[in-house]
Parts: structure tokens; C-alpha cells; sequence
């Protein structure tokens, strides 16, 4: 069994926007929070939160304090749609909106976890979700699909968060790659839809060329290989604008022209997991276009070696071991 959860916030606690809308910009936000867990015991929880006396309603208030900041930062542009990951579940999302981000215009949100998991993912957005679902499979964790409603016409976003690469590859490789081939199958139905797939991948774009032969979740279709895999379920991606097929996504870290280091630091190395894939119809010069795409690293998030400053529950200190990503779309 699958949970969803959607619900109009506005007919909760009178959600409203003290920021404008600007009709021509359309700005999508993904972070993986790094365990955010509200207070209450519900025995899912990582074991380091299932102590009452070290995790403590004022340690998750000062959490969702920092994540709301970040989330308000300009630098991010107030994003008209937040794609969370490792949130605990919907009272984690209802206490963020309720208390900071309500007020800012977020009125509508959906959650999706796995069955007894100890973490969600939380799709949170200004603009009315008309329809939402979520997509199960063998692997895990499931993707959570909402479609936003905007003036330029709806865009439909994936969300999701992949199993971690803790284990052996070709194990965790088929728990990845069971929820692309679950995205991309119901991604191949919404013929016409603009398609944003976000989330942590737990995966960089370029991974298929580092596989062994082993097929991977995500796939560069510059790669041999990339048909057969393409046939098989992997989610295809490209870092050229032109000439996307309708089963392609563009991946801005593919992109020759783009500069980006990364989200998320392992081993000492940075990581791409954090993405933000557009589909083909987000380069048609038609309604929503792509613009932009960077990495926030903004000072609050990177601690004094240069890396995400991560939160240790310990000491309960740092933020998050990842950095949010940022995409905007402009209307033509």
C-alpha cells in the first residue's frame, strides 16, 4: 500500500500570498532536507529521533526555522513549486506551511511515502494541483506525480528519491532503476504534457559510462548503449537543447555550456544527484520554455570547508548534506 496526501491548505488556516506572481516566470525548487522528523514518536523513525529527550519539539521547530529561510532566501527567487525530499510525512509538511510558508502563497501540496519508510516526498506549490498520483513498483520508494495548474497552461512534475548507493551497485542499481522505468512509463502517457522530472537521484547524469555494463537508471544518449537501455526503462538524458526526442529529458549538467560542480559531496567528490530534468515540450517555443538551471550554494548552506554543511543531530547543528537546485522556465 502506497500512501497520497493532497489537500488545499487555504481551507485550513487562510493561506495567502504576501509576494507577487510574476506570470512569466515559473520557478521549481528540489531539496533533500537531509531527515527532517517532526516530534511525535511513531516508531518509523531513524533511531537517533526515537528519543524523546535528545529530539525534541524545539530542535524540530528550529529545523523547519532553517529550512523556511532557505526556502525565503531570494537567491532561490521565492520558487512557485518546492520538491522536498526526507521529509517524515505530511505533519511535517502541514507545520512548514502553517508556521512560514503559508503566508507566502503555498496553499496546495501532496506527500508520498513507501509503506512503514521513515521518509517522504513532498511536492509544495503556490499554484493550484489539479490532479496528482503516486507510482509504485518493486524497487522502494515510490515517485510521486502532481500536475500545477498555472495561466501558460499546466505543467505536470515527477518527484521522487532513489535508493541510496550504500551497498552493492548492481543491487541498488535495480532499485533505481525500477523507479525510472516507473516514471518514464507513466511519463510516456502524458502526450503534450511540459514534464519536469525532480528529485535525488541518488545517481549523476553520466553514470551508464562508470557502470561496468550494468544498466543504469539514468543513461546519456550519447552512450552506445543508449537505445537498448532506453528500450528497457532507463529515463534518457541529454544535455543538448536541440532535437529532444519525446521519451528525452534535458539535463543541464550534460550541458557543455553549463559549469556545474554539483549538490552533494561523497568521499570528498561532489555528486549530481540533486536534478531537475526537462522533457521536449519545454523547448518547443511554445507556453513554458526552459531557462535556467544553477546550483544554490548559498552561504547559510556551505560550512567552512566549501562543502554543503550538513545537519548532525548530535550537536544539532548545520542544515542539510545536500544543496537545493534551482530550474526556471520562462513564458513565451
Amino acid at each position: 500500500m502506497w500512501t497520497i496526501l493532497v489537500l488545499c491548505l487555504s481551507l485550513l488556516f487562510g493561506c495567502q500570498a504576501d509576494i507577487v506572481d510574476d506570470p512569466k516566470t515559473f520557478r521549481v525548487v528540489s531539496y533533500n532536507v537531509q531527515n527532517l522528523f517532526d516530534a511525535h514518536l511513531d516508531g518509523t523513525e531513524y533511531p537517533e529521533y526515537q528519543n524523546p529527550k535528545k529530539w525534541t519539539e524545539r530542535s524540530y521547530r528550529m529545523r523547519l526555522d532553517t529550512l523556511a529561510r532557505t526556502l525565503a532566501s531570494g537567491r532561490l527567487g521565492h520558487p512557485d513549486v518546492v520538491v522536498l525530499q526526507e521529509v517524515e510525512g505530511e505533519q511535517v509538511v502541514v507545520d512548514l506551511l502553517k508556521t512560514h510558508l503559508g503566508k507566502r502563497g503555498y496553499c496546495w501540496y501532496a506527500t508520498a511515502r513507501e509503506q512503514g519508510g521513515a521518509i517522504s516526498i513532498a511536492i509544495i506549490s503556490r499554484h493550484p494541483l489539479i490532479e496528482a498520483a503516486v507510482h509504485s513498483h518493486s524497487g522502494g520508494r515510490p515517485a510521486l506525480e502532481a500536475t500545477v495548474n498555472t495561466d501558460a497552461g499546466p505543467i505536470t512534475i515527477f518527484a521522487l528519491h532513489a535508493k541510496s548507493q550504500i551497498g552493492e551497485f548492481e543491487e541498488t542499481e535495480a532499485s533505481r532503476l525500477a523507479l525510472a522505468q516507473a516514471v518514464v512509463g507513466t511519463a510516456a502517457t502524458r502526450v503534450g504534457a511540459a514534464l519536469l522530472v525532480c528529485g535525488d537521484f541518488n545517481e549523476n547524469p553520466d553514470a551508464v559510462w562508470h557502470s561496468g555494463g550494468i544498466q543504469t537508471a539514468l543513461v546519456d544518449n550519447s552512450h552506445p548503449d543508449s537505445a537498448m537501455y532506453e528500450s528497457a526503462g532507463s529515463l534518457i538524458v541529454t544535455g543538448s537543447k536541440h532535437g529532444l526526442l519525446p521519451s528525452w529529458y534535458y539535463c543541464p549538467y550534460l550541458d557543455a555550456d553549463n559549469a556545474l560542480l554539483g549538490s552533494y559531496v561523497y568521499g570528498g567528490v561532489w555528486h549530481q544527484y540533486d536534478q531537475i530534468l526537462a522533457g521536449h515540450r519545454l523547448f518547443d517555443g511554445i507556453g513554458w520554455e526552459y531557462d535556467d538551471f544553477v546550483v544554490c550554494d548559498l552561504p547559510s548552506l556551505i560550512g567552512g570547508d566549501g562543502r554543503p554543511k550538513a545537519w548532525n543531530v548530535n550537536l544539532l547543528d548545520g542544515v542539510s548534506d545536500h544543496l537545493p537546485v534551482l530550474m526556471t522556465l520562462k513564458r513565451r
